[in-house]
């Protein structure tokens, strides 16, 4: 006799005795759990897992339920511990689950696949809700697992992926979402977000124009939109996006960072300004805030001293700001203070590639005396622009004074 006729055939279903509740078989216990009847439904999982501790299905929604109760700790370390069981046999416990439930079901009415599909994408929200995130992606694989042409499941699943860093994956997903339902708006702006995040700003630009063409007033949407577009250096239509995201919620400090810096590209700096310091005064935590008021400071040469301070508290806030660390390696190097090679070598370990990185270190290191570092980093800054007259005629002077 298989597990499955152990715990759902008709001898469990038979077996009834004379305690003061009704034995009840899994099927019916699913049958209640998807019609709201949700403690007996419990009582019944609980019995199951304790009589047959091999079978997943019974802790599985018995965790769907407690989650619902605000035990969504308790229920993430049961899905982990079910990760574990199918992991030891060689499969995925969304897999394990989306199969053991479409076998258990093949044969019946009721409950409906997609009736429990909902349990279990609701299990996947509270999950997220409470940062259980690759919890509820596994959750709403088992979801998409059962209804595999659901595309809001789909975007549920592609969205969490998104959040995961999971980009391939979570780009084959949403696109799948696309197909049954063109005209998704979550599917479309997390698609546009995605592909953002990837550098690929054009495409993202598409999906932003469809995205606010269907949801006007979705504020994040028209940000990010405007936000694509000023890496695009199309600051005009960056500015009425931004501009209207700004009007639709007057209190987004990611939306005045980004008009912050529209504004700054259009050396308009005095609304550049107020925007990051209006950011600042509703989040005083936000370091992109911090590195833009700087930049506009530097720009209209401001106190030094007060440049300082400010690319200082980016880098308290986000450590991995390369940007910032390279910032102050600068504004270090043009007071003679020596602390500028120690940011500058960190802005390099973070990002290897910026422009003009390898120059400003290499000119500073040479400043400071460390002439063979400084060969080292203006070879590797006329590697990257030949054409740099100030890289040349700064290799050519260092390498003539040490050959003398």
């Amino acid at each position: 006799m298989s597990l499955f006729d152990k715990m759902f055939g008709k001898k469990v279903a038979a077996e009834k005795t004379s305690a003061p509740h009704q034995e009840i078989d899994f099927i019916t216990a699913l049958s209640m759990h998807v019609r709201g009847e949700l403690e007996t439904a419990l009582s019944a999982y609980l019995s199951f897992a304790e009589k047959t501790p091999e079978y997943t299905l019974a802790p599985f929604f018995a965790a769907t339920i407690e989650a619902g109760k605000g035990n969504t700790a308790e229920a993430a370390d049961t899905l982990r511990t079910l990760s574990r069981q199918f992991s030891a046999a060689g499969e995925s416990v969304s897999r394990g689950i989306a199969l053991e439930i479409i076998d258990l079901l093949k044969d019946r009415t009721l409950p409906k696949l997609p009736a429990v599909a909902d349990l279990i994408v609701s299990f996947g929200d509270l999950l997220k809700k409470q940062g259980h995130i690759r919890e509820s992606a596994v959750c709403f694989e088992i979801g998409t697992g059962l209804v595999p042409d659901n595309a809001h499941m789909l975007h549920k699943l592609g969205d969490t992926l998104h959040d995961l860093r999971i980009y391939d994956y979570a780009e084959s997903v949403l696109k799948e979402a696309l197909k049954h339902a063109p005209y998704h708006f979550g599917a479309i702006y997390t698609y546009a977000v995605l592909l953002q995040d990837l550098g690929r700003n054009e495409e993202a630009i598409a999906y932003y124009e469809k995205a606010v063409q269907l949801v006007p007033t979705h504020v994040s949407c028209q940000n990010n939109y405007g936000a694509a577009l000023l890496r695009a250096n199309r600051l005009d239509d960056a500015l009425i996006h931004c501009t209207l995201a700004e009007e639709l919620d007057p209190k987004a400090p990611l939306v005045k960072i980004n008009l912050g810096y529209i504004h700054s590209l259009r050396q308009e700096f005095d609304a550049a300004r107020t925007c990051f310091t209006e950011a600042l005064s509703l989040n005083d935590k936000l370091d992109p805030a911090y590195f833009g008021l700087a930049s506009v400071e530097q720009a209209v040469q401001g106190d030094p001293e007060r440049i300082k301070e400010l690319y200082l508290k980016a880098v308290e806030i986000n450590p991995a700001l390369a940007e910032a660390h390279y910032a102050l390696g600068n504004v270090l190097a043009a007071q003679g203070d020596q602390q500028a090679l120690a940011y500058f070598s960190t802005a390099a370990l973070l990002n290897d590639n910026m422009r003009n990185l390898h120059r400003d270190f290499g000119l500073a290191s040479l400043h400071f005396g460390r002439r063979e570092e400084a060969l080292r980093l203006l070879r590797l800054a006329l590697q990257q622009n030949p054409e740099d007259v100030m890289v040349q005629e700064a290799l050519a002077k260092a390498e003539a004074d040490i050959s003398q």
